[in-house]
Parts: structure tokens; C-alpha cells; sequence
């Protein structure tokens, strides 16, 4: 059975102003109103940014052109380093984050924290990790929230339509301005995706790829269930067509709702049936009971309310249609596999249903089919899609080996001497 390979070439193109979505109707004056901010963005820097490992810093870029038509005047990258980049600037490692993360990926705190460090499975004392937050993020890095200089306000919906090939491209330019001359891309979800798009359509920088959990394509299963979460965003009244920052107010009940549908789609039935079963609520309900709340619902709701206290709505919206259209295929079919010219390490997980272990393993066949050298490796986990932010030990025993092999023939770095920030 193939797995979401069929593609159009569809293009969705931008309208004359850099738009993608223009109001049908004036704004109600009832649907006004101040609610209060719920987000605070990370500040850049600016120019004299700390040095330290895992510390926030950032790198503007000039214009940047898009996929999908269009164009960004600059852009900023917030990312966070840790160990050393070597003489030849060859032993990165470019750690790639999914759909809510951010540039913390390791140190205290950081969602693959069990993974980066001295001695561990991405070791930091052969290799140099970078992790940035992606384009048309809120997290220090351009996105919709972010200040338009030709209207000094949010960007908001004016902001261009982005995919994953464009958040690569903006990586690329911040790790030639580190001086890396050679990387190992790795990450899950749409990270994978952006791991795919390094080893197919950047080769030349690219030693080894480490794709987790994520097929050539999302399904429409998957693509439906975001949209029910972007419509749950523009419906609610506060979304002001994109335009809630200038108006003081925030989409936090759409965004939430939006939230709790992702949450189902991050784990599997086995995970959910094990955890929650048909149990009676174990914390208060966030929300007014409705002929009593189930353990489950009690669970959607905290994560719901958690996302608006760290993320931002629209790039809630810009974020999943990246993931919907991303096509590994598009533009010139399985060709692009002939581009692949490091090993490749795919992990699958059993119990993922939003990017299915099978299909993982067609992407596998594909590649192997074109003489490349690729190794599969499956994730023997009830815990769904979310299992490559959990499992731990097998995570370690599938990546530490590959990525050592990989490191095996670039120059160990010199040990650190103290810097000042």
C-alpha cells in the first residue's frame, strides 16, 4: 500500500500583497474588546549575544525568498549551541524541532534533553549541536507575530506562507555563518521533515540524516484534523482575522480547542486506553462540567490551556499547513532520492498513527531501491506519535551508534577554554 506519495504539484499562490487571507466582512465593533495578552515573545538580543552552551542567541539574515512566491525582507533565527564546532567545521550536528518546540533542545529543561550531552547519544564532546526554533515560529524566530517594518505592526495574516523547504533554507544560512561546512540533520515529527528536506535538497552539507517519525507525506486524516484546529482558531472572536496583537485581545479559547485536537493525534489508542481508560476526572475541570468530565478530557483540556500560555495563534495556523504541505516528492518525484548522498537512519514508531510506522518503511524501501544507504529502525512503543519525546532507551540504542559511526572520521574538538559572553 503506498503511503501519501500521490502529489499535484498544486501551488497555492500569494496574492499581490504577500496575503493569504483577507477578511470577508468588516470587523463586528461587539467582537472588540481587550481579554489581555497571553503570550510573550522571546526577545532578541541583538548583536552581542551570550556565548555560553545553550544559551539563546540569534542571527539576522537578509532577504529570503520563498517556496510558494513571496518574499521576507530579513529574518531573524533564534538557536542555542552546545560543545564545539571543530577546525574543519564538520562535526555538526543540526537538531531539528517539532511543531510547538523551540532552540531547547538540550540542557536543563530541553525536550531531548536525555539525548544531548557529554557521553549520550548525541555527544557533545565529539560534535557541535545546533538546534534553532524554525521560521514562522514565536519562539525568538520570525514568524507571523513578529514586527512587519513596512507597517510597524505584527505581521499577523500578511505574513508570507512558508513551508518546510523554507525553514530549511533559512538553517542553511545560519550554519554557513557558524562556519559548519559539514552536519548530521536529526529530528522528529516535521524536524523529520526538515531532516528529509537537508538530505535531499541540501546534499553537499549533509554527512548523515537521522528522519524520526515522519513519512514522505502527512495523510488526510492527519491534514483534516489540523484544519479542525485552524478553524477553531479563526472562529473564535478574538482571532480578529489574524489581527489580535494590534487590538490587545488573544484567541485563547481557539487556540486551546486547537490544542486539544492535536493532543489526540500525538498519541495512540493503545496509549490513551492504558492511561485514561473510561476513568472519572482526576483534577478540576477547566471548563464548566457538562454531564461530568472523564479523565481524558480533564488531560485535553490542561495541555490546551497550556499551549496559550507559551505559543502564539497564528503561528499555530502558518505551522500545521507547513506540515500539510510538505511533499517530499513535489517538484520532481522520487528523483530527489537520487540527491541523497549520506546514510540514512529512518525510526518508525509501532503505534504511530499520524505518520504510520508503515510508511516509514515504504520511504525506506524507496531509498534502498536507489542504492543508498539507508538503516530502519522501529520504535516498539504503545505511546503513538509522542514516543520520540518519551522513549528514551531506545532512542539511545538506534541513534547513539549511527551518529557515532557518523562522527568517526571528522577531528574531535578542542577541549573549551573559557568564554565571555
Amino acid at each position: 500500500m503506498a503511503f501519501f506519495r500521490q502529489h499535484t504539484g498544486m501551488r497555492m499562490k500569494q496574492k499581490f500583497d504577500g496575503s493569504i487571507y483577507i477578511p470577508s466582512k468588516p470587523l463586528d465593533a461587539q467582537m472588540r474588546g481587550d481579554r489581555g495578552s497571553y503570550l510573550h515573545l522571546v526577545p532578541s538580543l541583538g548583536p552581542n549575544a551570550p556565548l555560553a552552551d545553550g544559551e539563546l542567541q540569534h542571527f539576522t539574515t537578509g532577504p529570503l525568498r520563498l517556496e510558494m512566491g513571496g518574499s521576507l525582507p530579513s529574518a531573524t533565527v533564534a538557536y542555542r549551541t552546545w560543545g564545539t564546532l571543530n577546525e574543519a567545521g564538520d562535526n555538526a550536528v543540526l537538531v531539528l524541532h517539532a511543531l510547538t518546540g523551540d532552540s531547547q533542545a538540550g540542557g536543563e529543561g530541553g525536550w531531548w534533553a536525555p539525548l544531548i550531552g557529554p557521553g549520550k547519544a548525541i555527544d557533545t564532546d565529539r560534535s557541535f549541536v545546533i538546534s534553532s526554533n524554525i521560521l514562522g515560529g514565536c519562539q525568538g524566530t520570525t514568524g507571523p507575530a513578529s514586527i512587519d517594518p513596512l507597517t510597524g505592526r505584527p505581521y499577523a495574516m500578511r505574513f508570507p506562507l512558508i513551508t518546510i523547504g523554507d525553514m530549511v533554507a533559512l538553517q542553511r544560512r545560519l550554519v554557513e555563518a557558524l562556519g559548519v561546512t559539514g552536519l548530521i540533520a536529526i529530528g522528529g515529527s516535521i524536524g523529520g521533515a526538515q531532516a528529509l528536506e537537508w538530505a535531499t535538497r541540501h546534499p553537499d552539507l549533509v554527512r548523515a540524516s537521522v528522519p524520526v517519525a515522519v513519512t514522505a507525506a502527512l495523510g488526510p486524516q492527519a491534514i483534516a484534523l489540523n484544519e479542525a484546529g485552524r478553524r477553531a482558531v479563526m472562529a473564535d472572536p478574538d482571532w480578529r482575522g489574524g489581527e489580535y496583537a494590534s487590538e490587545g485581545v488573544f484567541p485563547a479559547d481557539g487556540l486551546a480547542i486547537a490544542r486539544m485536537i492535536a493532543m489526540t493525534q500525538f498519541h495512540s489508542t493503545e496509549s490513551m486506553g492504558a492511561r485514561f481508560e473510561r476513568k472519572p476526572a482526576t483534577r478540576p475541570s477547566l471548563y464548566p462540567s457538562f454531564g461530568g468530565t472523564f479523565d481524558v478530557e480533564g488531560y485535553i483540556h490542561y495541555h490546551g490551556a497550556a499551549l496559550v500560555r507559551r505559543f502564539d495563534a497564528n503561528s499555530h495556523l502558518y505551522l500545521t499547513r507547513a506540515m500539510d504541505l510538505y511533499d517530499l516528492y513535489r517538484d520532481g518525484g522520487e528523483a530527489w532520492l537520487d540527491r541523497i548522498a549520506a546514510p540514512m537512519l529512518l525510526l518508525g514508531i509501532r503505534s504511530d498513527w499520524l505518520y504510520p510506522a508503515a510508511g516509514v518503511r515504504e520511504l525506506r524501501d524507496q531509498i534502498a531501491a536507489r542504492g543508498k544507504q539507508v538503516d530502519y529502525y522501529e520504535l516498539d512503543s504503545p505511546d503513538g506519535h509522542d514516543a520520540f519525546l518519551k522513549e528514551w532507551g531506545m532512542l539511545t540504542e538506534s541513534i547513539g551508534p549511527f551518529l557515532a559511526a557518523s562522527l568517526d572520521e571528522v577531528d574531535v574538538p578542542q577541549p573549551k577554554t573559557a568564554r565571555e559572553g
